[in-house]
């Protein structure tokens, strides 16, 4: 139970310090594959939410076919 608590803890405080990161940071930033010569340009606050979720997703994704292997 504690570990939980912990970990929601921990969570809500990284959740705060990414909130404020965005906050503090609206300049435009140059997006861009190597290979190709496109490039977008978009908000730093866009591209870091848009990157953590997809890491927590990736990261979900990861745990939950690891838990299916397990069994």
């Amino acid at each position: 139970m504690f570990k939980k608590f912990l970990s929601k803890i921990l969570f809500l405080c990284f959740l705060i310090l990414v909130i404020f990161f965005s906050i503090s940071n609206p300049e435009n930033v140059l997006i861009g594959i190597w290979p190709f010569n496109n490039r977008i340009e978009i908000p730093l606050f866009f591209f870091t939410i848009v990157s953590l979720t997809l890491g927590i997703f990736i990261g979900m994704l990861v745990s939950l076919f690891s838990t299916i292997n397990k069994r």
